[in-house]
Parts: structure tokens; sequence; C-alpha cells
């Protein structure tokens, strides 16, 4: 039977209302989700999510998440979270999860008497849609919490028949699914429960009951039944490691929000209940003459009347009012910069050179975008005549301006179209350790120990990555190719690599040094990125000495005509020296010289201060070598 002071939930608003204000709002959350935040971006990570699981369809990797408590929630995530490989599915997850939240936040409140508040019920989505937009990962978290809640409602419908005997016995029993199925969430749960029954339903004994069993099922359980270390913290948001590694912590104050919403409102239906009871007995002895502030209220009460006796526009209103807020919290707090970053790094890692141009115009301000940039220029053949065109630094080549971990994941690529071998390898490793063992590591890893010949090493990465979901078919691939031509002499990429690398390789894992530009030119002397950025790496050193002993080396490398910025950089060199440059076969363009010309009379008239010359150089020569010669800051390399 119903407690009397229970009312059912929503009954402002009819099912068919409430249905389709769900129908419009799920979609609104799931577009939000798949176009503007792409899921598949937290699937990248670009090496800044460093808590993204990994997932193997096989029989052990199933058995050692059913053999612990917490560990069906976490395999479940795991799975899920590889959907995120897809937008579109990843986005369906989420919002799923984020209606099923709801329809548990719908329980609670209807419990806790708040029959106007069912609104309440679509803030775990929101929360969820600032966490996504944060680019945050939390998934098993809140799959946990998605799982304790489940159980909170199970409990809460025996709960209300108020048969002591059946509430403490599907208490128990929900108790140990729930600290199987969640562990550390399971406290959530109980914790509910006990707030309930001491608040609610004023069974005393019942509850201090429940709060015994919730201290003692983690460390019976937990503790002396699997040997758990974190009986009471492990999948909920205050667990050791996300103090302890700050890039997964962010934004964990969206996930206590999450956690805290049940309790508060069942301790808010608790105190609204007495509250009520206080107001219906001063009622019954007090007398209450009509005052003018009564009478103001009356006429309030009056229009709230009307507007409740008119259910299109009550629906329409609410309506209006969840999704404005909802927009609100989404958009505004959208991380944009974050979001395009990701982006860049996205297009970067999968060779979509045009891409990572436009979305960099973005974000010109980001070191790692403009390292993405610059090889997006080599690729498109475009370093050597737009590279000015773009804010630049010299430590952006090789991000030497960051800490060495943060340089590991944008920069392992680089050293392998170079041919430094050992570099891309240290640097995949170093991701592998920081990132964990995630398909994105693992077939760049293969990569590289099949072009060095580690075949062994090779075939452990390309087993796992055949146990994956959607790396499977790339893996297989080559571990067929290894069986009938284990030397990959038919694979070009293989053979390409291998015709660039060193044979004996510098020890140092730091950024290439000019030896080791000459070393891998020695080798190939076609090797074109290496001594593009060899030579563009002088250009923004201003080592325009050391740029012109090399400039005959472009008619060796095959350039049928010298880039622009390099041909500005020798005219710059010679009218700053005044020492003749010969330029072998190529035929100096006239337009840049009279541009450069043009620009040093600018500076003469102005006494060579270069202050007073800027605003009369920057409009026209912005994008020129000698602009960023003469006003870029010394460079710590010199």
């Amino acid at each position: 039977m119903q407690r009397p002071d229970r009312q059912p939930a929503d009954n402002c608003s009819p099912l068919p209302g409430r249905v389709l204000r769900d129908v419009v709002f799920y979609t609104l959350l799931y577009t939000f989700l798949w176009q503007t935040v792409g899921i598949h971006l937290i699937f990248h990570g670009a090496g800044r999510i460093t808590n993204f699981p990994s997932f193997y369809t096989t029989w052990r990797f199933f058995t050692e998440h059913l053999s612990a408590p917490g560990g069906p929630a976490e395999y479940v995530s795991a799975f899920l979270s590889q959907l995120f490989y897809y937008s579109w599915l990843g986005a369906l997850v989420i919002t799923v999860q984020a209606w099923l939240l709801g329809l548990c936040a719908a329980c609670v409140l209807s419990v806790a008497g708040f029959k106007r508040g069912q609104l309440m019920r679509y803030v775990p989505a929101l929360l969820l849609a600032v966490l996504y937009g944060r680019y945050t990962y939390f998934l098993p978290i809140t799959m946990a919490l998605l799982v304790a809640l489940l159980c909170v409602c199970a409990y809460l419908a025996t709960a209300q028949r108020r048969a002591k005997g059946s509430s403490l016995a599907v208490f128990a029993l929900l108790s140990l699914v729930c600290y199987y199925g969640a562990a550390g969430a399971f406290l959530l749960f109980a914790l509910v429960c006990i707030i309930y029954e001491l608040l609610l339903s004023k069974r005393w004994r019942l509850g201090s009951a429940y709060t015994i069993f919730a201290l003692a099922v983690p460390f019976v359980v937990g503790g002396l039944g699997f040997g758990l270390s974190d009986v009471y913290s492990q999948s909920l948001p205050f667990h050791w490691t996300l103090r302890y590694y700050h890039s997964r912590g962010r934004w964990i104050e969206i996930v206590y929000a999450l956690h805290l919403l049940a309790p508060a409102v069942i301790v808010a239906g608790g105190i609204w209940s007495m509250l009520k009871s206080s107001a219906h007995e001063q009622h019954a002895t007090a007398q209450n003459p009509k005052t003018p502030f009564r009478k103001r209220s009356g006429q309030l009460r009056h229009i709230l009347s009307w507007y409740r006796q008119s259910p299109r526009l009550n629906w329409a209103v609410q309506t209006v009012l969840v999704l404005g807020i909802g927009a609100a919290l989404a958009f505004g707090n959208l991380d944009r910069k974050r979001r395009n970053c990701l982006i860049v790094d996205y297009y970067a890692y999968h060779k979509m050179w045009p891409e990572v141009l436009a979305a960099g115009r973005r974000q010109v301000t980001d070191r790692f975008v403009m390292h993405a940039v610059d090889r997006a220029l080599y690729h498109t053949g475009r370093l050597g005549d737009e590279m000015f065109h773009w804010p630049q630094r010299p430590e952006l080549l090789f991000l030497t301006d960051v800490p060495r971990k943060q340089a590991h994941w944008p920069t392992f690529d680089l050293y392998l179209e170079m041919g430094l071998l050992n570099a891309a390898e240290h640097a995949l490793m170093e991701c592998l350790e920081g990132l964990g063992d995630r398909p994105t590591v693992l077939q760049p890893l293969a990569l590289v120990n099949m072009v060095k010949g580690n075949l062994g090493s090779a075939r452990v990465c390309l087993g796992a990555l055949s146990q994956t979901l959607f790396h499977r078919d790339w893996a297989e691939r080559y571990l067929r190719l290894l069986d009938i031509d284990p030397n990959l002499a038919t694979d070009q990429r293989v053979q390409h690599l291998r015709s660039l690398a060193l044979e004996h390789e510098f020890p140092s894992v730091m950024p290439p040094a000019p030896g080791m530009f000459l070393g891998l030119l020695e080798k190939n002397p076609r090797n074109q990125i290496a001594f593009e950025y060899m030579m563009a790496s002088h250009l923004l050193n201003k080592r325009l000495a050391t740029f012109a002993k090399y400039m005959p080396w472009f008619e060796r490398a095959g350039y049928t005509a010298l880039p622009t910025h390099f041909e500005e950089a020798a005219l710059a060199y010679v009218y700053g020296t005044r020492k003749p440059l010969h330029m072998g076969n190529y035929q100096p363009r006239e337009a840049l010289r009279r541009q450069t010309e043009s620009a040093l009379g600018i500076l003469t008239r102005h006494g060579g201060d270069k202050r007073a010359a800027l605003p009369e150089l920057a409009p026209k020569y912005r994008h020129t070598y000698l602009f960023y010669y003469l006003y870029a800051p010394p460079s710590q390399e010199q």
C-alpha cells in the first residue's frame, strides 16, 4: 500500500507530455554529444585522457573482471567505452546512461514527496553534458553510480510496503549485489537507504542496523573475501588515483554533485515532511486573520491556479525552462580550446593534413596545435612556402619547451617519419606506460618493431590488437603477412621507413640535433622531411650562416625550385653579410629581391630602429622570413 503522504510523480503534466518532453530533451542531448562534443575525440584522447580503458574480446579479460567486486561495472564500462570510437555510438551510450540516471532520480524524487519537482530528473543528464563537454572521462564511476541507484530504486519499491522483515532481507540481498557489481558505490546505496529509514520511515532500529551492515560488507566481502586494499573507495570519485593523477581528476566536483544528488533529495524530503507536519499543527491551533500579505498571497495563488489549470501552458513553460537551462549549461561549459586541440591531434594522428590546417587556424596560440600545423605544412608541400604565415617559434618543431612526458605523444610519429626509430620507440614506450595498452599506442608500436625487425615484439603488439574491437583487421593482416613474408619485403610502408632509418642510430632520445639530421641525410639524401626540418630549424634559430652552407643540398634533395621562405632567407643572408651566395641552377626571383630591398629600405629610413619601422613593415611583410628574422625574440638555442 502506498503511503498517503506520497503523491504520484509529476501529476501536473500528463504522461504523454512527459514522454514527449523526454524525447525532445534526450534527442537534443544526443545531438549535442554527437555533433558538438564529438565523443570520438575522447576515445582518441590525444595523450591527455590517461584513464581511458582498454578492452579485449578474450575469456581471460572477462573472467579477470568478474573475479573481484566492482569488476562487472568496470567490464561493461570498458566495453561501452570502445564504442566511443564512433562518435554517434558513444553519444548513444552516454544518452542512454543519462536517461537511466534520470529515471532513478525521478524515483527518488517521487519517494521523497516532491511531486512538483520532477524536472530535477534532468539534472544528471545536464551534469553529464557538462562533464563530456569538458572532455573528461568518468564512465566507470558513473556506471557504478547507476548500479547503486538502480539498487536504491529496487529497495525503495519494497520499503514503501512497510514490511520490516522484507525490507531487511531485500537490503541485505541488494547490498551484496551492489557491492559485487559496483564496489565502493555500494556505500551510496546504503547511505540513501539509511537516510530514508531514519528521516522518512522513522524506523530507527532498521536504519541503525543498515549503518552497521554498510560498514561491514566492504570489509568482510572486499577485504577478507577478495583481499582488496581499497574496499571503501574503489569506484567512487574520491579514489586515490583521481587525487594522485591531476589529469584524471579534472572537474571531479561535477561527479561529486552526481553522487550527492540522491542523498540530498532524500534528506530534503525528510525535512520537508517534518516542516509540513509542523505547519499543519500550527494551522489547526492558530487563528489566521486576513492580513494584507495574505490578500496578496491569495492573488498569487489565483494566478498560479490559472497557470496550473492550463496543462498545455504548464507543459510548454516547463519544457522551455528545461531546454533553455540545458542549452546554457551545455554550450556555456563547452571547453572549445580543449576541443580544438583534440580535433587537431585527431586529424594529425590520422594523417588528415588539410583538416589539420583548417582546424589549426582556430588555435594558433597553442604549441601542440602549431607543432601539428608544421607537420601538416610539410605533408601538403607548403612548409617552405607558408610556414611564416603562421606564428612560429624554434621550439615548435620538436616541442622542446614542454616537459618531455607531454611531448612523447605528439612527436613519436614525427620521429618515425624521419627514420629515428629508437626515438619513436622510446616515446611510444613512455606513452604505453602513461596511457596504457590502448590501440592508438599499440598500432604504431607494432609498426616500429616491424620496421626494426623485432618480430617477436611486433607479434606481441599485433596479438593484442587482434583481440580488440576496431583494430582487429589491421593486426590480423600483418600477422598473416609475417607468416608468409617475415622480412616484409612486399610492404611498401615498412620498406620506405627502413630506407630512411639509421643503421646505428644516436642513443639520445632528445629532439634531433644537427648531427642526427646529417646522419639521416647521409643514409638517404631523399629524406625530404629530415632535410626540410633541418633547414627550417636553421631559419627559426636564425642560423643563416649554417643555412647558407647547406644551400647546395636543395639540388641534391631533388627540389626543382627553391621554396619561398628558403629563398627569402638566402636573400637575407646576402644583404646582411654582403657576401655572394651561390644558388646553383636555381634562378632567383626578381619579385622576392625587390620585396627584400623594399623592406630593408623602410628599415633604413627609420635609422635601423625596428620598433619605429614596425607599423610600416607589418602590413606588407608580416608573412616573410625577413620580418621573422627582424622581430622574433632571440632563440635559446643560439
